[in-house]
């Protein structure tokens, strides 16, 4: 009890009484993200906090930090907690460091053209900032409403732009850090690029989901706003047909901003719930920017494209609605349900052999599902298939949480991966990485001497006890959960809920 004390006390003398919690109430709010997972995690894992802290800039974190260091508590970062694979829930109790309130725009230049902002801000903020001061953030994440900027760049972001920008980490000049030692470091440069200048350590604590140190501020690169952003729609019998034009789109010259789609069911799941919809069919959605000459010729050659591979063009309308959705994935939760997400990478040759077996899990499993992505470069498809349950129904809920690692399995049978490790699949990495894994548990040694930066994550899972959980154990769970949910009838909750919501919600 006196080491309790202590402990409280001495993180009430960093940061004072009102940004130390450790009420139950407040506890339970820290020990889930995004998606509520089984009540059986609580078995193998402590996802209940020793406290929570809210720290306002890098000085204090590095005091929290060494306070775990003298106590020997886990340290797990904190944003919005808006992904869902429990990269920001405790495994082993701990201390998390809620980093929200550290949500200031900081600086917006326009002669260096680069924004310098907290790693609490929510990206919706930092885009409009940066707007109306003539700078435009040219890769950001489709939960721009809620991320903040430190934790999608812990995730390794890709999203909204990426196609012609690169990723989040190609977008960075500069991030200050604090290290599982306390110390503070900046990882790159302002005002210049970090070529030549050593090792990357813009890119070390990029995708590093929390476990080598806490992003406290973030120099990212900004474009001139453009003379034109154009939202184009075209509309093909269902996803799968929409391949040969997303294929020849990537293999001509011309470069959009965005290339995102919503399959069929997606549609029907918005027609059931009566939003507005432009019929049944599948959509592909194109953002191009820049000069109006630009954007006009790669419109004409969008335009050639849809029409040699029987897609049809949508209205000016239609294609405004669509981006302006495009924050607005999951609008089926809107019925009362929950959703939760599946992500991979696949290469872009094994799209249809991908939505197929997808498809086919989503059959066999009897979910309501939807598959929705982008495309992130020339060659490479994010597909983000989503599912909608009733987390009440308990064995039904928990049973669907297989979803994302068979998908990863589809993913990986055809050249690609899953996206993501968190808590739910650190045992995927050595079957990414292979052998270079040993480099990188190496420099997690090195960064991290006491093992106390979110432990369980990325790495290996680690139960409460300390024990590392075998990926074959993790399998043949999730194994054993897809197998039950293959053998529990349908989920009908979205098509119940909908007509209900349907009649309540006209719009």
């Amino acid at each position: 009890m006196t080491e309790n004390i202590e402990f409280y006390e001495s993180l009430v003398n960093i940061l004072g009484p009102n940004r130390v919690r450790i009420s139950e109430t407040e506890k339970v709010l820290y020990s889930h993200d995004l998606a509520p997972l089984p009540k059986e995690v609580g078995l193998a894992f402590n996802t209940m906090p020793d406290a929570v802290c809210m720290p306002k800039n890098a000085e204090e974190i590095s005091g929290i930090i060494k306070v775990a260091i003298k106590y020997d508590m886990p340290v797990i970062p904190r944003g919005a907690a808006t992904w869902g694979y429990g990269g920001a829930i405790p495994s082993q109790g701990g201390i998390v460091v809620d980093i929200s309130g550290m949500n200031r725009v900081l600086r917006v230049d326009q002669d260096n053209l680069e924004v310098e902002v907290e790693a609490g801000c929510v990206w919706k903020k930092v885009y409009d900032i940066a707007l109306k001061r003539g700078l435009f953030i040219v890769s950001y994440p489709s939960s721009m409403y809620a991320a903040t900027v430190g934790g999608w760049i812990n995730t390794g972001g890709i999203g909204i732009g990426c196609y012609k920008y690169g990723s989040v980490g190609q977008n960075i000049r500069n991030m200050e850090v604090v290290l599982p030692t306390g110390e503070i470091i900046q990882t790159g440069f302002n005002g210049v690029s970090d070529h030549s200048a050593g090792y990357s350590l813009n890119d070390l604590f990029v995708g590093s989901e929390g476990t080598l140190g806490i992003i406290t501020k973030v120099t990212m690169m900004a474009e001139p706003a453009p003379e034109v952003l154009r939202p184009t729609s075209y509309q093909f019998k269902d996803l799968m047909s929409s391949f040969p034009f997303m294929k020849a789109i990537s293999r001509s010259k011309i470069r959009p901003l965005n290339i995102s789609f919503v399959d069929e069911k997606h549609i029907k799941f918005l027609d059931m719930m009566g939003k507005h919809t432009p019929g049944p069919g599948a959509l592909i959605n194109i953002a191009l920017e820049g000069s109006q000459g630009s954007v006009q010729y790669e419109e004409s050659v969008l335009d050639a494209l849809s029409q040699q591979h029987d897609g049809v063009k949508m209205t000016d309308h239609t294609a405004e609605h669509e981006w302006n959705e495009r924050a607005y994935e999951f609008r089926p939760r809107e019925v009362g349900l929950s959703a939760a997400l599946g992500e991979v990478l696949v290469p872009l040759n094994k799209f249809q052999i991908v939505i197929k077996d997808t498809y086919e899990l989503i059959d066999n499993m009897g979910m309501e599902a939807s598959i929705i992505g982008m495309m992130t470069d020339r060659n490479t498809v994010a597909l983000l298939p989503y599912f909608i349950y009733d987390d009440k129904k308990l064995i039904q809920g928990n049973t669907s949480l297989a979803f994302p690692k068979k998908l990863g399995d589809i993913a990986f049978d055809h050249g690609g991966r899953p996206v993501g490790l968190g808590l739910l699949f650190a045992g995927n990495l050595p079957k990414i990485r292979g052998n270079a894994v040993e480099l990188m548990f190496d420099i997690k040694t090195v960064l991290d001497p006491h093992d106390i930066m979110n432990p369980g994550k990325s790495m290996e899972g680690i139960t409460k006890q300390g024990v590392p959980i075998p990926k074959i154990a993790m399998d043949i769970g999730m194994g054993a959960m897809a197998a039950v949910k293959m053998v529990l009838p349908d989920d009908k909750a979205f098509k119940e809920k909908a007509k209900k919501f349907k009649k309540e919600n006209k719009e």
